[in-house]
């Protein structure tokens, strides 16, 4: 690349350290910091060409080794990729490392029972409950052959007592795609990898529930389409509901056997093992999934009222000033 094709992050790299001559991991991250500016200034697209190391080394002012150091690290964020015979391109910039995180923690976790998938399965409710919004506005008074297609293979595949993976994936990039978002649908995307791996302990117990889960996805489109936002949230939590129980069972089951009960007899699952006054497991269980399905109705009457609000809000700017739009209200 020539020198008069310098990029201006470059230079202003350059020029906001003096011509830094730091550690040679300081170094490193000038390059980094360096490289990452000139992709957004110059919208590089995944497959662009980057300058050689080389040239980087005579812009930047900086040794071989920090260039090398700085690209392996770019390369192991899926930032740029290395290719013999070809140089350096700008890589896929996708959130797998953010994946491969997430996974090596879910695994180191799954000693502690199923508090991992718990997590991942609250984020991506949150994530579903926060994009409702923006979905429902854009697929309202909408059809959507191809989604209702999904479902039906689901609903089909449930009542062979199929796992439907597959469909669940497509069904939820399909909805995430409305909201034209490629980070939205990249963090969905991830989430439902990490969440369909830590649930391989649970799949026994998760084909009991397929029909219902299956029908909350119908639901969904339906809401959707409809306009309904407040019905689009409400199939949203129902569609973690059947999950949600399963890990209340997981959770209540692996308290009794912590606090002295043994899984070897009926009779100690029940709780009959160890302390004769401790609740069954079954009991617990319920208390367990009751007390989370009243948090979870109060959340949902908490944005139905954050919701209204905001409509109140928005008709009253609407007729105070109707070229303003009032937001931020709450």
């Amino acid at each position: 690349m020539p020198d008069d094709a310098q990029s201006h992050a470059t230079q202003g790299a350059m020029r906001a350290t003096g011509g830094h001559t730091g550690s040679g991991s300081d170094r490193a991250d000038l390059v980094m910091d360096a490289l990452k500016q000139r992709i957004i200034e110059e919208r590089l697209q995944p497959g662009a060409k980057l300058p050689t190391e080389a040239e980087l080394c005579r812009e930047l002012g900086v040794s071989r080794s920090s260039v090398r150091e700085a690209l392996s690290k770019l390369a192991a964020l899926d930032i740029v990729t290395s290719q013999r015979g070809k140089g350096t391109q700008v890589a896929n910039m996708s959130l797998s490392p953010l994946v491969e995180s997430l996974l090596l923690r879910s695994s180191a976790r799954a000693g502690a029972g199923t508090g991992a998938v718990e997590s991942v399965a609250q984020l991506r409710e949150y994530l579903d409950l926060g994009m409702a919004e923006g979905v429902v506005r854009a697929l309202s008074g909408t059809h959507h052959d191809n989604l209702h297609d999904i479902v039906a293979r689901m609903t089909e595949k449930a009542l062979r007592g199929e796992n439907f993976q597959h469909e669940d994936i497509e069904f939820h990039i399909a909805m995430t795609s409305a909201l034209d978002n490629e980070v939205a649908l990249e963090m969905v995307t991830a989430l439902w990898v990490v969440h369909s791996i830590a649930l391989r302990d649970l799949d026994d117990d998760v084909d009991e529930l397929l029909l219902e889960t299956a029908q909350a996805h119908k639901r969904i489109i339906q809401a959707a389409e409809d306009g309904d936002i407040f019905a689009y949230r409400g199939a949203v939590i129902d569609h973690y509901r059947p999950l949600n129980m399963i890990i209340d069972r997981h959770e209540a089951v692996q308290q009794h056997a912590n606090s002295g009960g043994s899984g070897g007899s009926a009779e100690s699952t029940l709780g009959d093992c160890g302390d004769p006054e401790a609740p069954p497991a079954a009991l617990t269980a319920q208390a367990a999934a009751q007390q989370r399905e009243a948090e979870r109705a109060e959340r949902a009457e908490r944005a139905a009222d954050i919701a209204a609000r905001a409509q109140r809000a928005a008709s009253f700017a609407d007729i105070a000033d109707p070229t303003s739009r009032v937001s931020g209200v709450l």
